[in-house]
């Protein structure tokens, strides 16, 4: 098995509901996500910006403790761009940690 390299500067990033941003970036959020209804978008969702874009936590899937390699130990969940590379995330308190993924 091809070991996975993870980068990450570790910077913890905000999680927040849509009902805190202002219009104008409410706005712009709720084009990406306008397949859910408004009430999971503004209170049942947990946000992040990560380069430039926003990210859905509920998008992720838990890694399982029987899935865990060493590279992703310490990681909590993840999120595939494509067979080779994704996301990882790991919550702090109210903040997430985000990495990048490949193999």
């Amino acid at each position: 098995m091809t070991e996975l390299t993870i980068k990450t500067n570790n910077q913890p990033r905000r999680l927040f509901f849509a009902c805190e941003l202002s219009q104008p970036e409410r706005a712009k959020l709720r084009q990406q996500f306008d397949w859910m209804d408004d009430e999971r978008f503004d209170h049942d969702c947990s946000f992040f910006k990560y380069r430039g874009e926003y990210h859905n936590l509920a998008d992720f899937m838990v890694i399982q403790s029987a899935d865990v390699q060493s590279t992703l130990k310490g990681w909590q969940a993840y999120s595939s761009d494509s067979y080779f590379s994704g996301m990882v995330v790991k919550l702090c308190g109210n903040d997430v940690v985000v990495g990048r993924y490949y193999s």
